[in-house]
């Protein structure tokens, strides 16, 4: 049996906040108090949020008397960090926490910092093997030189500081490469084949839980996130992401984002994502509730072997989306409750309207 647990989430303006949110619901017994640097948020119009409070983010010290002040007086038992930006404060800082309280199961700053920066895992994976597609950091304009000398096109130039594939371009020939730019740039070789992610709960690089998902419905954009998905087995695939999370000795949550080549015939790493996801949901949904799982072996109790089901899910978007193209989706009852964010949305649909007002608001 779960004991009551008050869990802590300190980042409830971060993308993915919500949708941990929505997976800890599940959990009768928690209680979830939420911090926020944004008076409003989704997070703040969810139901299962028993504490909002905001704070304008301060410096890491004051930032950490406060966090002390909230885990002493809402009785916390977990803090749950669900970005990277917050993720990395509690790395540095974890010593300094309120002993009353554990965080969550953390990668120490070295492997976190490779894991983050596109360069240094580009790096990482070349000097440990690691398939990975070649990768040029250009910060001067005899590195450009140098580059256009030995890279081979298609290339993707990738911002170092976007998500959600915010900013990715496609480069096909050497004539339309920037000869200028503000700012370093990070340059991939381009893979023909597709795209296929896997998550991850490890411990001393252990991977203990896993997930794959192959996406099979596109975004708004070519490297937009995924809006479905396919949930299968690979083991091949988690071969590389066990000797990955291995030699990087990861504890805690991970994504995973891989490319199959289809010339080569293998799987090579694209990036690592080290939070939370956008389809932790979908994870839920096939049987892996990635957030109660950290939260349970956090407070030490035992992981029973997880298995997840090959199945497919969708976001909302893209059932409106499937809606639109096919009316009668709308019948498919089953489906829609069961493999999709519609139930989501049907239990706790006010955080979904203030994202649609916000959006209003930002249209006009």
């Amino acid at each position: 049996m779960v004991k009551p647990c008050n869990v802590l989430i300190p980042d409830g303006d971060s993308t993915w906040a919500l949708s941990v949110i929505q997976c800890l619901s599940q959990v009768d017994c928690y209680r979830l108090f939420v911090l926020s640097n944004k008076k409003r948020t989704p997070t703040k119009y969810s139901r299962y949020v028993s504490y909002y409070n905001y704070y304008e983010r301060p410096d890491d010290h004051t930032w950490l008397d406060i966090i002390n002040s909230e885990i002493e007086a809402n009785h916390i038992s977990v803090v749950v960090p669900i970005a990277e930006h917050e993720i990395a404060f509690f790395i540095k800082f974890q010593h300094l926490i309120s002993k009353t309280a554990k965080v969550t199961d953390l990668p120490d700053l070295e492997a976190f910092e490779i894991a983050i920066h596109k360069n240094r895992l580009g790096a990482f994976c070349k000097s440990h093997d690691i398939p990975h597609p070649r990768s040029f950091y250009i910060t001067s304009e005899s590195e450009r030189l140098d580059t256009l000398l030995k890279v081979h096109f298609p290339v993707l130039i990738k911002p170092l500081h976007e998500k959600g594939g915010d900013g990715i371009k496609r480069i096909d020939a050497k004539s339309e490469f920037p000869t200028q730019f503000n700012e370093p740039l990070f340059v991939q070789e381009y893979i023909e084949g597709y795209d296929i992610d896997c998550s991850v709960l490890c411990l001393n690089g252990e991977v203990l839980v896993h997930t794959i998902q192959k996406g099979n419905l596109p975004g708004s954009t070519t490297y937009a996130p995924q809006l479905g998905f396919d949930f299968l087995n690979d083991e091949i695939l988690l071969c590389i992401v066990r000797d990955v999370m291995s030699k990087l000795n990861w504890s805690g949550v991970a994504h995973l984002d891989l490319r199959y080549d289809s010339i080569a015939k293998n799987y090579k790493l694209i990036e690592i994502n080290a939070r939370f996801w956008g389809s932790v949901q979908a994870s839920k949904a096939a049987g892996i509730n990635f957030p109660y799982i950290l939260i349970q072996q956090t407070l030490g109790a035992p992981i029973d072997d997880q298995i997840y089901k090959p199945t497919s899910y969708m976001r909302l978007k893209g059932v409106i989306l499937t809606l639109k193209k096919q009316p009668t989706f709308i019948f498919k009852r089953h489906y829609l409750l069961n493999n999709t964010e519609v139930k989501t949305f049907l239990r706790d649909p006010k955080p979904t309207f203030y994202r649609f007002k916000e959006w209003l608001m930002r249209s006009f």
